[in-house]
């Protein structure tokens, strides 16, 4: 067997409208600009540190805020998408029980 750290993906299987990542949209390249721009100070960081900690606050405080959660609720950011989510949610997120249907 033969181990290689080049890993390359034929450009028969990507995308040709330049959609490889996450999600369903392209990203615009002024997007991209703006993240590494603002961003460079947080990306490739660990999520334990301050400055990204900081950055998920303003987060949640902003969408707390914007669709005005009463009291109790809070806004739950997380990686994997929705099918994680909902994983992790089922098991880590109610304290007493629950009523759900299949």
């Amino acid at each position: 067997m033969v181990v290689s750290n080049d890993i390359k993906i034929p450009d028969n299987f990507k995308p040709k409208d330049g959609r490889f990542g996450c999600g369903p949209s392209k990203i615009r390249p002024e997007a991209l600009s703006a993240l590494s721009q603002s961003g460079a100070s947080i990306l490739g960081t660990s999520h334990r540190q301050k400055p990204v900690k900081n950055v998920v606050h303003r987060v949640r405080e902003g969408l707390s805020s914007l669709f005005s959660l009463p009291e109790g609720y809070e806004v739950i950011l997380g990686n994997g998408g929705s099918t994680a989510f909902w994983d992790i949610a089922t098991f880590g997120l109610i304290e007493k029980r629950s009523q759900h249907l299949v």
